[in-house]
């Protein structure tokens, strides 16, 4: 972080190409502190690069080797980097081999806190400029939201950081960790204190009011905190988003302007080396990210019950052959199966098929690609077609409150059952209660919640931080280790190492810039 340290003791703030009409501003590279803080361009450009911190590839860009929302996903039981083991950021996390030198555990932390020494600039100096009251006030507002996503995911990670609120200072550039549950009140009260300050509607990409109540929930129900969740949530049902009626044509750049979605990050393109959520590699799917057998399944027939007989392949000499895949096993499935998976039986720009299974340049080693932002159509432009990636859609929110709910207690269960319903029917999958039935015990509605957000949000970038707060992180990692072992897949070795695996270390570089961090307990 000491580099980090140094750079916010200016107000030189860098941006790269960012996205939208409202975010095209010249460059601040040439600003000093002096000169800078005047204008309302001033202030907007301040703006603009607070959210295009956000494009860095460790956090929602879709890079080729970085990690990025589909990385964080093979860091579970959704994928893994079974082809690429080794070449991808983040493949360490997954088999349990991580260090506090690893270079993801240092590059996510880097990335973070550039976007909060951003939006910390922002908050610092927006006062000296001449703009009106309720600007000021807005601008204020989203750098604090979006300071306070980042914190959301730091504390999901490393647990206890640095809660910087404000630009360091030379006598303040080294600086102890803040408690986990001190950051979250921290950060919760200021979304409270700011959502006011945010207007319902907004240019694409900038932060909402809804925006805002959605982060709040997410910190809320990552920690716990139910009421506060509840009352988040609760705030967004009268604020006019809607479920999106196509859930495959909603992640292509037709979607990225439905009601649905609560808040993105932006890319422009094609062709302008901006980035992308994701897009098609090679001409083939993409083989550097394997889903898992395991997640396929979770993808119900469509009578919606689960489909049990694991008849994925022929089997030679003891394993599964993956060029010998039974196409016909994932027909009839849950629509989200292939608007999110590339499944045997397929076709990629006419090639695949039952009897032709298409394989890419090195074929998946579960059968089974991620299909989920890619555009088979549009090859041309590797990790720069413009998709924009959605940190929060509606769906979301609707599970995560019904969530809440139930984890609350006190529950009605037709209130919780109707939340799960929306999110089904959409995509034209049977109610809970024609399938489970009710008078569900609430352990009963847990399962069915988790299963539906699996689904629902896989390769979104949730998976990860829902395993580590519902402590399922090892039967995560046995699922994977069943489908190398059982069925002789040539996957890498995963290994769960026990509480320590819940937590990230303190990268060994902010150890030795920033004598005042302490390495986690579980990691000393």
């Amino acid at each position: 972080m000491k580099k980090n340290i140094f750079i916010a003791l200016c107000a030189i703030i860098g941006l790269s190409a960012c996205s939208d009409s409202w975010l095209q501003r010249d460059s601040l590279t040439e600003s000093s502190s002096e000169t800078f803080w005047k204008t309302s361009d001033d202030a907007m450009m301040a703006l603009v690069a607070c959210y295009d911190g956000l494009q860095s590839e460790q956090l929602y860009n879709g890079g080729p080797w970085n990690m990025g929302p589909l990385n964080f996903d093979c860091m579970t039981d959704n994928g893994g980097h079974f082809n690429w083991s080794g070449w991808m950021e983040g493949y360490d996390i997954a088999n349990g081999t991580q260090s506090p030198s690893s270079w993801a555990v240092g590059s996510y932390w880097s990335a973070c806190y550039e976007v909060i020494k951003r939006c910390n600039s922002l908050i610092a100096n927006i006062d000296r400029v001449e703009v009106s009251d309720a600007e000021r006030a807005r601008y204020k507002a989203e750098a604090l939201t979006l300071r306070a996503l980042i914190y959301t995911n730091l504390t999901m990670t490393y647990n206890d950081v640095p809660y910087l609120t404000e630009p360091l200072t030379l006598d303040k550039a080294e600086c102890p960790a803040s408690k986990r549950a001190d950051i979250v009140a921290g950060e919760m009260a200021n979304l409270k204190a700011c959502a006011e300050d945010l207007p319902q509607a907004a240019d694409l990409g900038r932060i909402t009011k809804g925006a805002c109540y959605a982060i709040l929930g997410r910190l809320a129900l990552y920690n716990e905190k139910w009421d506060e969740a509840i009352s988040a949530y609760r705030a967004m049902q009268s604020l006019g988003y809607s479920l999106a009626p196509d859930y495959a044509a909603l992640f292509t750049p037709a979607g990225e302007k439905s009601p649905e979605i609560v808040f993105s990050v932006r890319f422009e393109g094609p062709g302008v080396s901006e980035g992308c959520s994701f897009n098609a590699h090679w001409n083939t799917p993409l083989e550097a990210m394997n889903a898992t057998l395991n997640l396929a399944d979770e993808y119900y027939k469509l009578d919606g019950t689960k489909e049990t007989s694991q008849d994925y392949a022929a089997w030679v000499d003891g394993k599964l052959d993956v060029w010998q895949p039974h196409a016909a096993y994932w027909e009839g499935r849950d629509p989200r199966l292939k608007a999110t998976l590339f499944v045997p039986g397929m076709y990629w720009n006419g090639t695949g098929g039952e009897s032709a299974w298409y394989g890419g340049a090195a074929a998946s080693l579960s059968t089974v690609y991620v299909m989920k932002y890619f555009d088979p159509a549009d090859t041309g432009n590797s990790w720069d077609n413009g998709q924009d990636f959605y940190v929060v859609r509606y769906a979301e929110v609707l599970l995560s409150l019904a969530e809440a709910l139930v984890q609350k207690g006190g529950y009605q269960e037709s209130e919780v059952l109707a939340l799960v319903d929306q999110v089904r029917q959409r995509v034209g999958m049977p109610t809970v209660e024609s399938v489970e039935g009710t008078g569900l015990t609430k352990e009963a509605l847990l399962d069915i919640i988790k299963h539906e957000r699996r689904v629902e949000l896989a390769f979104e970038g949730m998976r990860l931080f829902d395993l580590y707060r519902w402590h399922e992180l090892e039967d995560a990692v046995n699922a994977v280790e069943y489908e190398r072992t059982h069925f002789g897949m040539a996957y890498e070795k995963r290994t769960y190492n026990g509480e320590r695996d819940y937590v990230w270390p303190i990268p060994t570089s902010e150890l030795d810039s920033n004598k005042q961090l302490e390495q986690n307990a579980l990691w000393k």
